[in-house]
């Protein structure tokens, strides 16, 4: 069978884009298209295209994705946590930008954990045994996740257990992981005060200002069954205890499709930075079809509602910022070029940028915010008690008749 070609014009109307989100598809690789003889312009394949449509329409609903998309949505399961709905995101029925703007990292751990306040007591931090000692040496000079996968087995060995029918011991385990890495990221001492204080005094930001790392805490404590949510839980189904699903989700967060994209964002902006002409450098880009990261996502089509929430409190906040009207600045660009939105990664390492917070200091807030998360999906999964195993589409060679 021929394959069927079609004009950058005719591939544009039919997914509804223009000749600029076009040519971005291709940088992507969502496209194929090829040059035709002498002259400039290129043609798409029409099966390309039909498959990137039904994707795209299949996008605006995360029923839909679950339900169609192998690798953005399979396995579904039950969960009580995380509702992402209408461009929104609900923790427990509770909208999360308005709890950013109002709540502690501990308050929605109590929301998303279905307890009172008690895990979070003064004296509930993890024991300062030798061997937590002597990995606190070893973690000082590491990044944020490389000291946390340091810490916590160390702390894990000489905490009592938390895996057990004592659903109390598990919330106190659980308060006790969440202060442990707080101080693995900072440097600083163990402490009990609220993690948002925690951090602002260490990264030295101005009290008037900590309300934004409260909110980026907040708004990164869930998100559904995102692959470092996913994996803690699977993790939790096997029986292990809480330390060894938080190790599992740091993990899976490092890498640069998950938490770790926020390296990338921070290279981006960096080098846009340094750029004589923003609109002209991210063009240049888009045409060689380099990667433009912390932009667009899946479950928010018409924008990420946690990128969304964080730059309007910048802009109150901080509004003479330049660095904030910078990163506006190339937001603006980069939608024109691919018509994506910033998404949360954008904004919070835009926020690190404007609050001139440590390298990394990004995926640190992202991290810590998501421990809740893990957390509260392990204690879930538990409750559950079953364990998570899905079978596989087999798609080798069969075996001889």
């Amino acid at each position: 069978m021929a394959t069927e070609w079609l004009s950058s014009k005719e591939a544009a109307r039919r997914l509804g884009v223009s000749a600029a989100t076009l040519y971005a598809y291709v940088s992507r690789g969502l496209l194929r298209s090829e040059g035709t003889d002498g002259q400039r312009e290129r043609r798409y394949r029409a099966d390309d295209v039909a498959q990137l449509k039904r994707r795209r329409d299949v996008g605006r609903k995360a029923e839909s994705i679950a339900a169609n998309a192998l690798d953005f949505g399979t396995p579904v399961l039950e969960s009580s946590l995380t509702l992402i709905e209408n461009g929104r995101l609900f923790y427990r029925g509770q909208d999360a930008a308005r709890l950013a703007r109002n709540s502690s990292l501990e308050q929605v751990a109590q929301l998303l954990w279905d307890c009172d306040d008690r895990p979070f007591a003064p004296r509930n931090l993890p024991p300062m045994s030798a061997a937590l000692r002597g990995a606190w040496q070893a973690a000082s000079a590491l990044p944020p996740v490389d000291a946390c996968l340091v810490l916590l087995p160390a702390a894990s060995r000489w905490d009592h257990p938390s895996w057990v029918e004592d659903r109390t011991a598990m919330l106190e385990t659980g308060a006790r992981i969440l202060r442990l890495l707080a101080a693995a990221v900072t440097g600083q001492p163990l402490s009990d005060r609220p993690i948002h204080e925690q951090v602002a005094a260490a990264w030295n930001v101005p009290p008037e200002r900590a309300p934004l790392i409260r909110a980026a805490l907040v708004l990164s404590a869930d998100h559904e069954f995102n692959a470092s949510a996913f994996a803690a839980r699977v993790v939790a189904s096997t029986g292990a205890n809480l330390y060894a699903s938080t190790m599992a989700g740091l993990v899976a967060i490092n890498g640069p499709r998950h938490g770790g994209l926020t390296r990338r964002v921070a290279a981006l902006l960096a080098d846009l930075a340094e750029a004589p002409d923003i609109d002209a450098e991210i063009a240049r880009r888009v045409r060689e079809r380099v990667y433009i990261p912390g932009f667009g996502h899946p479950l928010y089509p018409d924008g990420d509602i946690r990128a969304v929430a964080l730059f309007a409190m910048m802009r109150e906040l901080v509004p003479g910022s330049a660095e904030l009207a910078f990163a506006e600045r190339v937001a603006r660009a980069v939608e024109q070029q691919i018509d994506r939105k910033p998404n949360v990664d954008f904004a919070t390492v835009t926020l690190a940028r404007v609050l001139d917070l440590p390298k990394e200091s990004a995926l640190a807030l992202f991290l810590l915010g998501r421990t809740v998360g893990w957390i509260a999906h392990a204690i879930e999964q538990a409750a559950h008690g079953a364990l998570i195993r899905p079978r596989a589409r087999y798609t080798g060679p069969r075996p001889p008749a």
